[in-house]
């Protein structure tokens, strides 16, 4: 199994390479996109022997768009959420992975929205382009935990994805991934064959909320994960 295992790290930096280096830089935006959601995303959970499985796409409106927020165990989350929406999710991201190899140019190209969490005026203006970017009828996606859980067990919600959807009124979509540790385990090395549910609850509606309601809202959020996980 380490044997496999290694084999398939070599095979995901392979095909991250292959589309980040050789295919992206002759795309545009739109194109970029596509090869994301439709490629780089199915070609990841092949090579994990995994499946993904969708439900809850009924939940959405394809003429609207939404601040997604998912649970988050596995860096192989994004590729789901991916896969299953076919939309441009606009991830909000931390700042470090825009330089990073593997990442830094496709999310650049992908024109993902990097948080500088040391410094919070740089943090604030990030969040008012998530806005823009909303307003602009783009989905954006975000993890409330803020990073990747270490016990498996859902962590604390930071507030400023919900102020986000709160102040631009835009609907959130819950959803829930379900196994994605397993098939990719955080410590990176590990990968055992899966099947990863990813779930989108039925949009939670922010019209006429202000930012006093930010907590509610984040605690309504945090129920639907509890109740349905």
């Amino acid at each position: 199994m380490i044997i496999l295992n290694i084999i398939q790290l070599i095979f995901l930096a392979l095909w991250t390479i292959f589309i980040v280096y050789i295919c992206a830089p002759f795309l545009n935006y739109n194109g970029a996109w596509y090869i994301t959601t439709h490629w780089w995303a199915g070609g990841c959970a092949r090579i994990l022997f995994s499946k993904i499985k969708i439900e809850g796409l009924e939940n959405l409106d394809p003429k609207q768009h939404y601040v997604f927020m998912a649970n988050h165990s596995s860096y192989f989350d994004i590729a789901c959420l991916f896969y299953a929406t076919k939309r441009r999710l606009h991830f909000i991201a931390k700042q470090e992975l825009g330089k990073q190899f593997f990442t830094g140019y496709m999310l650049r190209k992908l024109q993902i929205i990097f948080i500088d969490r040391s410094n919070a005026q740089r943090s604030a203006a990030s969040m008012r382009k998530a806005i823009e970017t909303i307003q602009s009828g783009k989905d954006i996606a975000i993890f409330p935990e803020g990073t990747r859980t270490k016990t498996g067990k859902l962590g604390a919600f930071k507030k400023g994805g919900f102020k986000m959807a709160i102040q631009s009124q835009t609907p959130i979509v819950p959803v829930i991934i379900e196994n994605s540790a397993k098939a990719w385990a955080r410590n990176n090395i590990t990968f055992r064959p899966t099947t990863v549910t990813v779930y989108f609850c039925p949009p939670i509606e922010t019209n006429n909320l202000q930012e006093s309601d930010t907590q509610a809202l984040s605690e309504r959020v945090r129920e639907q994960f509890i109740r349905l996980a």
